[in-house]
């Protein structure tokens, strides 16, 4: 049994934002989503770019509390991951 997080609630939130934004796009296949081509992540590959979502995330957060300068890079890399996940920030 893996150790990874299951994120039950994202991934159900998850599937009704693609349903809503993808409409009848099977698993596996991309569709448009605010601009970019984006795949319908199957329960897996939702954990896993959930995770890198929240690690940049987390990055992007802790950069703003001290202050810094946001590099470019990273919003971008933030703009991606959220948008595979069906998120609008």
């Amino acid at each position: 049994m893996s150790d990874r997080p299951v994120y039950e609630k994202e991934y159900s939130d998850y599937l009704a934002r693609a349903e809503t934004e993808l409409g009848d796009t099977p698993v596996g296949q991309y569709a448009k989503f605010g601009g970019r081509l984006v795949k319908r992540l199957g329960r897996e590959e939702f954990v896993e770019h959930h995770d890198l979502y929240l690690e940049i995330r987390r990055t992007y957060d802790e950069i703003l509390r001290h202050g810094d300068t946001v590099n470019d890079a990273i919003v971008q890399m933030l703009n991606e991951h959220a948008s595979e996940l069906l998120l609008k920030i």
